[in-house]
């Protein structure tokens, strides 16, 4: 059975992953907006081809930079999160 605060009343496991579930809600709308410019990013991309550009359209390019920059948010925001969790697991278990 997982080790109770006195104080609190809740247990160490509990409040572990209540630190973590920041992290882990904004890593989602994070990856969701991943996906979306992602999406955007292929369907701009593929008009322009069919138009005959041979280049990146500006459309294509915000989408393309803000996908990635969403996909490396949600990485550094998991990262985190875990660190924050082992962290605390690591204080908690002394």
């Amino acid at each position: 059975m997982p080790e109770r605060d006195t104080a609190s009343g809740m247990s160490n496991d509990i409040e572990i992953w209540l630190l973590f579930a920041p992290f882990w809600i904004l890593g989602l709308g994070a990856l969701i907006g991943a996906v979306w410019h992602l999406v955007h990013y292929r369907i701009s991309h593929g008009r322009a081809q069919a138009a005959g550009h041979a280049h990146l359209a500006d459309s294509s390019r915000h989408h393309l930079r803000r996908g990635v920059i969403a996909v490396g948010a949600f990485v550094a925001l998991v990262l985190i999160g875990l660190g924050v969790a082992a962290a605390m697991g690591v204080l908690f278990s002394r």
